[in-house]
């Protein structure tokens, strides 16, 4: 009977041990091969270690951050634009030449490129004396730009828009467009030939906020004086010489997107070119300091790398209002992926309820980032 007995304890002790060496052995092959295992509690092993399964996501790119180019050339100028966009094309002469690209669904979606205007006096007073003697000129017609500055230049811009969809750009109804409650506001520095950089906002075509850099350079070039009354031509004087206005570029989108686009709408300036045609015929009509610019291509590079560098350091603290303002009205809050970096708008709450560790909430500093899209 004992003898039986020693004979169990023996086998049992030989199970044990080959069960326990087996499961060694196991545990070692999936550490090696790197394979995991889910216990009852929903954890994932992988290599002894524990961690919470990754919740799946639903991701949708907004369209700024897949936006493709096509090119526009028309044998006197190219450059790129986002595809599906629409260019149009002033009907005017070399040295007033202007166009204008937009996103047809939403044109507040746009970069305007002017190369010169004309026709402002320097003061009201002398527009006024001006028309006294010609009402019908367009000295008389234009408002005065005083001082002769960048800010008030587009303070004037919705009469001059006016002015130029009805004489100028008649035949292309609202080429040039207006802003509804523009306000400018940060200058962000100067453009290669002089004119600031203007960082502003208007009500959209839908009743958003929307925003936008605008520049230009106003030159005063001479002085010419006649006198204030025509009865007297020996009485006060007036200096009615015109000013020229340069580079009228304008990029704008709507306030929260404007973070996305300002890059892309840089890269249309940037790639701006003017065929010799264009060049030849240019220079046939002007002899002034915009000569100089057109011949060298690299000019717009430069001014969009400046706009670019000035942009970048702007004061953020307007932005990470706006956007956090925005967010809230939309409902809305930022993650961003710990993998790649990329901006996400996600959902309120979307924090509250997720427990894995790809997507974390957004530092302070990164709302002045463009997002890629949104967490559905």
């Amino acid at each position: 009977m004992e003898k039986k007995k020693k004979i169990i304890i023996i086998v049992v002790s030989i199970v044990l041990a080959v069960l326990l060496i087996g499961g060694i052995v196991i545990v070692a092959i999936n550490q090696m091969s790197g394979n995991n295992s889910t216990s009852e509690n929903g954890k994932t092993t992988s290599g002894g270690k524990l961690f919470s399964k990754e919740p799946k996501v639903t991701i949708t790119k907004n369209e700024a951050s897949q936006v493709e180019y096509d090119t526009y050339d028309n044998s006197l100028v190219s450059f790129k634009y986002p595809k599906g966009w629409t260019v149009e094309i002033a009907p005017v002469d070399y040295i007033h030449y202007c166009f204008k690209v937009y996103n047809p669904k939403n044109p507040d979606y746009m970069l305007f490129f002017g190369l010169k205007h004309e026709g402002f006096l320097k003061t009201e007073h002398a527009r006024q004396v001006y028309a006294g003697y010609y009402p019908d000129a367009i000295f008389s017609k234009l408002p005065a730009i005083d001082p002769q500055t960048t800010k008030a230049y587009y303070e004037k811009w919705n009469e001059i828009a006016k002015y130029l969809n009805d004489v100028d750009f008649k035949s292309t109804p609202n080429f040039a467009p207006t802003f509804n409650n523009l306000q400018l506001g940060d200058n962000l520095g100067t453009v290669t030939i002089g004119g600031d950089i203007l960082r502003g906002t208007y009500t959209g075509s839908d009743g958003k906020k929307c925003q936008g850099l605008f520049t230009a350079t106003v030159k005063d070039i001479g002085s010419y004086y006649i006198s204030e009354n025509i009865w007297n031509p020996l009485g006060p004087q007036v200096d009615v010489w015109p000013l020229n206005v340069y580079n009228i570029i304008f990029m704008t989108a709507p306030e929260e997107e404007f973070i996305n686009w300002q890059p892309i709408l840089d890269n249309c300036l940037a790639s701006i070119e003017f065929s010799q045609t264009f060049i030849n015929g240019f220079n046939q009509e002007e002899t002034t300091i915009t000569q100089t610019i057109i011949a060298n291509q690299k000019v717009y590079d430069s001014i969009s790398d400046m706009i670019m560098d000035s942009w970048e350091q702007r004061n953020a603290s307007t932005d990470r209002i706006s956007q956090k303002q925005s967010d809230a009205t939309l409902g809305y809050e930022r993650v961003y992926d710990t993998d790649t970096g990329e901006i996400y708008k996600a959902p309120n709450g979307f924090m509250d309820h997720y427990d894995g560790t790809k997507y974390e909430p957004i530092t302070d500093d990164m709302y002045t980032e463009p997002t890629a899209g949104y967490i559905e």
